[in-house]
């Protein structure tokens, strides 16, 4: 797995390329936690467009960064799903819990729209 960040207005964008999985998922939260400690952020959009696979950690890790973001009232984003992943998000209801949005820009759209 490999992750970058941007940070536009208050906004992280990560960039997710690779699998999520039980492997790495504690690399992931420690990765978006850290981003989330060192700047101050309004949402995190996590842009999954590159994402080969994730597994029940990795189901487990978005949603549990879901909750610890809704607790620091930092509003969390997924988009650009595939269709795999997007299978087993719904088969484990993660589709129910966390809204997830076509494109980065649809994101950030609104966001601007509703800060």
């Amino acid at each position: 797995m490999k992750l970058s960040h941007q940070i536009e207005n208050e906004i992280g964008i990560i960039q997710v390329k690779g699998d999520i999985t039980w492997q790495n998922a504690g690399e992931f939260r420690f990765y978006v936690q850290s981003l989330a400690d060192d700047h101050p952020l309004q949402a995190i959009v996590v842009n999954l467009e590159q994402v080969t696979k994730i597994d029940s950690s990795g189901m487990g890790i978005l949603y549990s960064l879901h909750k610890t973001s809704e607790k620091q009232n930092i509003r969390w984003m997924l988009c650009q799903v595939n269709n795999d992943a997007y299978e087993v998000m719904r088969d484990v209801g993660l589709d129910r819990a966390i809204t997830l949005y076509k494109t980065v820009e649809e994101a950030l759209a609104l966001l601007k729209e509703n800060p």
